[in-house]
């Protein structure tokens, strides 16, 4: 279209009023230079879009059909700038989300609510993941902030402490209700999350059991926690997994300290360090932060 937005908003404007100088005076305009516009406006369309009487001015049936057409492509226009306004003030956009079991069980899912009530033109995308893949999708920028195991060794992300979990034994029907520490479980067989699916989880678990004076015989490895805590309540056999995992609530496994001091997990809020001064970002940090306020904070 050969008219601009200034344009289009001066006929609007003047088939509202329906005078020159009320119009011109509604746009901030001088009169002369409101109707040059006009002018101009049907010179590039190459025939009128206003008839002039003496006492008023009204639209053609063509300059109707125009302004029918024009007047959808103001609002929105003026619903683009405003939205773009609420971007720069971190109100909008598409905020990119990881997590883990943990950070369910911690209270992210209300802290997410508080959010998007609070700022409703913010779309929020959660995606579940593994400290890992979360680390490598900052990094990458294909997520703006993950909430994970903390510290995180990489030069380009920061990251805060928020909470602790811990590593417990997931016990099955068939193992003694009574046993002294973890190395009593040498023998048993293990449920393993793979390391594909969660290296940090995975070298935890095994590190736990070395410091408790075992290599555990593991069995068989699956990607899943709820899929590990099904198999551990099926037979006899156990799982070393985050605490958190009681969350999922599956029958007939029990949960168990280990009684090793490594057994602890730093959980915090990792992002990129070029995003510490985008607006949005920063309001949502805010709010994670007054919600672990309170917390079992590191």
């Amino acid at each position: 279209m050969n008219i601009d937005l200034r344009e289009m908003r001066s006929v609007v404007t003047l088939a509202d009023h329906r005078h020159f100088g009320r119009a011109a005076a509604a746009l901030h305009l001088s009169q002369p230079a409101l109707t040059k516009q006009i002018h101009k406006v049907e010179d590039l369309l190459g025939g009128l879009v206003f008839v002039r009487e003496a006492r008023q001015v009204r639209p053609t049936r063509a300059g109707e059909l125009l302004i029918a057409r024009i007047r959808p492509l103001l609002d929105e226009a003026q619903f683009a700038e405003e939205l773009f306004k609420r971007a720069l003030r971190g109100e909008a956009g598409r905020l990119r989300i990881g997590f883990g079991i943990a950070a369910l069980v911690s209270g992210l899912p209300d802290v997410v609510h508080r959010f998007r009530r609070q700022f409703p033109e913010v779309q929020i995308v959660m995606r579940e993941m593994s400290t890992a893949a979360q680390i490598e999708a900052l990094e990458n920028g294909s997520l703006d902030l993950g909430v994970l195991r903390v510290p995180v060794l990489s030069q380009e992300l920061c990251s805060w402490p928020l909470f602790k979990d811990r590593l417990v034994v997931a016990v099955g029907p068939g193992i003694p209700v009574r046993f002294k520490g973890l190395k009593d479980l040498a023998r048993i067989p293990f449920i393993a999350i793979s390391r594909s699916a969660s290296q940090t989880l995975h070298d935890h678990m095994l590190r736990v059991c070395r410091d408790a004076g075992f290599t555990p015989r593991i069995t068989q490895e699956v990607s899943e926690i709820h899929t590990a805590l099904n198999i551990v309540r099926s037979g006899a056999c156990v799982a070393v997994i985050p605490n958190s995992a009681r969350a999922l609530r599956v029958p007939r496994v029990r949960f168990v300290e280990t009684g090793v001091a490594s057994a602890a997990i730093k959980m915090g809020i990792a992002i990129r360090k070029s995003l510490t001064q985008d607006p949005m970002v920063r309001r949502f940090l805010s709010e994670v932060r007054k919600s672990y306020a309170s917390a079992d904070a590191v």
